[in-house]
């Protein structure tokens, strides 16, 4: 991303990444998201930080994306389109995106085709599904995007995890008071599960990078999105 970019995200959550984008890389997001309890808080927050110019959260469903951009972004939504809507997704993008587009989809999958087990669709997540790379491909074969990259983080996710579920112990008086002890038992076996998914390889974490067209601008290898102290290996690392 380089400064002046447009942006749009599709499923924006709490807009975390739609903020951090403007701030950072200096670039304009329209955000979408479904629920009005997650806009009053990107909303406020984009207030309180400044970014209110650089910043329009939509409240409008991914379908109804409009208008042309640089780059498109989806982290954690593809879980809840259905797989029957995959080449709908597709198409949007495609629509939304300029002739040298680039795009990131985020993804929790799987390494083969299944269906998410019942505990987690009936309690955690009605109607979800994580797909395999074979399904997300639904997405990117019909419209002709050129895959460039695709990276599996399931163990930063699980590192994640280990993280929420030790602020939640930690803040479970805070729970307490808006929920019953079902529900405390219920998300702690959801995250302790999900702990335990992640590191097993039960479940994956995609990051697949696109472009509309073949963009050769797009940085040959991911060096570049760490410093250089970083990029060093470690004692025992192969080079």
């Amino acid at each position: 991303l380089k400064a002046g970019d447009t942006v749009v995200e599709a499923g924006c959550g709490w807009g975390a990444l739609a903020l951090h984008m403007a701030k950072y890389y200096g670039v304009k997001v329209r955000a979408f998201n479904i629920s009005r309890e997650q806009l009053a808080y990107a909303r406020d927050r984009a207030q309180r930080e400044g970014l209110t110019q650089q910043v329009e959260f939509v409240e409008d469903d991914w379908r109804n994306i409009t208008g042309t951009y640089d780059a498109f972004v989806s982290v954690g939504m593809l879980e809840h389109v259905g797989l029957k809507n995959y080449r709908r997704l597709g198409e949007v993008i495609a629509g939304c995106l300029s002739s040298q587009g680039r795009g990131l989809i985020h993804s929790i999958g799987c390494n083969s085709p299944r269906t998410l087990d019942s505990w987690t669709t009936r309690r955690i997540f009605p109607g979800a599904h994580v797909p395999s790379l074979s399904e997300m491909m639904q997405i990117f074969e019909p419209q002709k995007f050129s895959v460039l990259d695709v990276e599996n983080i399931r163990l930063h996710y699980a590192k994640t995890l280990e993280h929420w579920l030790q602020r939640y112990e930690q803040n479970l008086d805070q729970v307490r008071e808006m929920f019953d002890e079902n529900f405390i038992r219920t998300w702690r076996l959801y995250l302790s599960a999900s702990v335990a998914a992640f590191r097993s390889g039960s479940l994956q974490l995609f990051q697949v990078v696109f472009t509309k067209g073949n963009n050769n601008e797009i940085p040959w290898t991911r060096a570049a999105l760490y410093p250089e102290e970083r990029r060093q290996p470690r004692q025992g690392e192969q080079t």
